[in-house]
């Protein structure tokens, strides 16, 4: 990443560029938003993460299956996302991943806010939600939503598009739930997180489920997985920051 930085002051475009650095702001809620925001940041760039929804990483319907084999576990202990591991695949609460990851940015110097919705009005930048952010330096506005949607939409362009959407249905269900399904794991208080692209699936555990899920990700060879959402915003990034455009997957 850091033999991109001199590259960017001539790839600025359409960004405010103080020296080689880019004032960006980051729109989402779930890890793919905040490991883009992470990502920029480590980049040089002055960089906000901003939301509609009232808190980061609540609601979210996103996965909590994390496979080691495709990143490394990204905080220094399964405790601060009530995870468990089990050889490579990691189960944890996506929610609390989140929240532990926007602190970590915060305390790198990235900025946050919430119940925010950025519009463009006759050129300039205007905030409709309840929640404040700076607004004069804004030339950059990334949508980063793809693993949990926002409420209501900012304008923006958008970090990356699917080629082929697949639908995906989850459930965490009580730990002595009997059920059978390919894709799923074991969080440290014992419930059990299972994803299948067939709804009829989760009729079989509907009698002991504690909160059902919804998500749309791309790849239907690959099973949907946090640490490949991770990665796929990692690659976005990487591209957008070479080319100055925004990746198309």
């Amino acid at each position: 990443m850091h033999l991109v930085r001199p590259l960017l002051a001539k790839l600025s475009g359409g960004c405010l560029v103080h020296g080689d650095v880019i004032v960006i702001v980051v729109v989402g809620s779930g890890l793919v938003a905040v490991s883009a925001a992470h990502q920029l940041l480590d980049a040089g760039h002055e960089v906000s993460l901003t939301t509609a929804h009232a808190e980061f990483g609540f609601p979210h319907g996103g996965c909590g299956l994390w496979n080691t084999d495709l990143l490394p576990w990204p905080l220094a202990t399964l405790e601060e996302a009530v995870a468990a591991a089990s050889g490579s695949l990691v189960t944890c609460r996506s929610q609390w991943l989140v929240k532990r990851l926007v602190h970590l940015f915060t305390a790198a110097g990235g900025r946050t806010s919430t119940r925010v919705r950025l519009k463009r009005n006759a050129g300039v930048w205007v905030s409709v939600g309840t929640g404040t952010l700076p607004l004069d330096d804004i030339r950059h506005i990334i949508i980063a939503d793809q693993d949990v949607a926002e409420p209501a939409s900012s304008d923006g362009a958008a970090l990356f598009t699917f080629v082929s959407p697949v639908q995906w249905y989850g459930a965490v269900v009580t730990n002595r739930t009997p059920m059978n399904f390919e894709h799923a794991g074991v969080r440290a208080d014992g419930s059990i997180e299972a994803w299948t692209k067939n709804q009829h699936d989760l009729a079989t555990v509907q009698r002991t489920s504690l909160e059902t899920l919804q998500m749309v990700w791309e790849d239907e060879d690959h099973a949907l997985d946090a640490a490949r959402c991770v990665q796929r915003a990692h690659e976005a990034v990487e591209d957008f920051l070479m080319s100055n455009g925004l990746a198309t997957a």
